[in-house]
């Protein structure tokens, strides 16, 4: 269980959170302070293993509370701001989200926050993990020793396509995920590739820095309005969907689109493969990696369903199989692959030879 503490100075607001914990499985509420000196001494008193406020709260002890309590944070911390504010001050330990509107949550918008409260301290705790993950996963091994089934012939409806986009939904245990996938795609890949992982701002540079390296592709935050190369892999920014757009010249582009959250989230995988269904079409292929709750779930049937391929990471790799068992149990699923053989289907769809590359 991960122990929180909630730091706020409205009641309604720590009444609200202390009921959402409450109802989570795997988070355990240990107390709530109502000022920033509160918070201090309690965090000093009960040691807890993840910090929940709000940005007023430090605001109305002075100045410069919020920039000491970012730069000497020792203790992972969501901090809630209003919208509309800045978030100045980050640092490894530190996450903003904005503020929702706790007084209006009914019954049922408290258990569908519930979900998604306790699955985003889950990523937040495990993103701090990424530059300690193995540079290769350990493959699944079956009953018999041996290591997983050879990968079946693709559909002939598949075999001959000119894919122009892989698209891959990612959150929890992603980083050792994404680097397994990278480095068995190359840089020599023929599609360009396109990841939304759920990451605060502080990890999502980061991030890509340590795959370039460690998997020796070139890797992107994406940038808006800007056309895609192949063999490159783009990430949504932190707090930005990844969408796409015609484009009369470079047949499509990408799109940062800072609409609401997608069920509390953003940048979300439905998001991306929503616009991908409408730019690509049939044209492009749909990867469900580790992670907690059902972003993709929706818009991997969809594109399944056009006539995309669309596949999803097995229990026994996953981190936490709870992304791709929502897309897979949803029908979304062409095909289900342990991690260590989705790039090399993912070779099979580009149709070009790794041995003449």
């Amino acid at each position: 269980m991960i122990q929180v503490l909630v730091a706020d100075s409205s009641a309604i607001i720590r009444s609200v959170l202390k009921e959402i914990i409450l109802k989570t499985k795997k988070l355990s509420w240990i107390g709530e302070a109502v000022s920033y000196d509160s918070l201090k001494s309690m965090s000093l008193e009960l040691k807890p293993d993840f910090i929940i406020t709000n940005k007023a709260l430090f605001d109305s002890a002075r100045s410069t509370a919020l920039s000491d309590y970012c730069h000497t944070a020792e203790i992972p911390t969501l901090i809630y701001y209003a919208p509309g504010e800045k978030t100045e001050y980050s640092s490894k330990n530190i996450n903003y989200l904005e503020m929702p509107q706790f007084i209006n949550f009914s019954s049922e918008k408290i258990n569908e926050y519930t979900k998604y409260l306790e699955q985003h301290i889950l990523d937040i705790k495990c993103s701090v993990l990424f530059e300690n993950h193995p540079s290769s996963v350990v493959p699944a091994i079956n009953e018999d020793g041996s290591y997983s089934k050879p990968l079946q012939n693709l559909p002939k409806d598949f075999s001959k396509r000119k894919f122009k986009a892989v698209l891959v939904g990612v959150s929890t245990g992603g980083p050792g995920a994404l680097l397994e996938l990278l480095k068995g795609v190359g840089k020599h890949f023929t599609i360009p590739v396109f990841i939304t992982q759920h990451i605060n701002s502080f990890f999502d540079k980061n991030l890509i820095n340590w795959l370039a390296q460690e998997a020796n592709v070139p890797v992107h935050l994406a940038q808006n309005n800007t056309a895609a190369l192949p063999g490159h892999v783009y990430f949504a920014p932190s707090d930005v969907h990844l969408t796409f757009v015609a484009h009369p010249e470079d047949g499509f582009r990408m799109i940062l689109n800072h609409d609401a959250p997608i069920n509390f989230l953003r940048p979300s995988v439905d998001k991306m493969f929503e616009s991908a269904a409408t730019v690509f079409g049939p044209d492009c292929i749909a990867v469900v990696l580790t992670g907690m709750g059902a972003d993709g779930a929706k818009e991997c049937l969809h594109l399944k369903n056009i006539g995309a391929y669309t596949i999803t990471q097995n229990a026994e790799t996953c981190v936490v199989y709870g992304m791709p068992r929502a897309a897979y149990e949803n029908g979304g699923a062409c095909e289900v692959l342990p991690l260590e053989q989705i790039s090399q289907r993912l070779w099979d769809l580009a149709g070009d030879d790794l041995e003449l590359i």
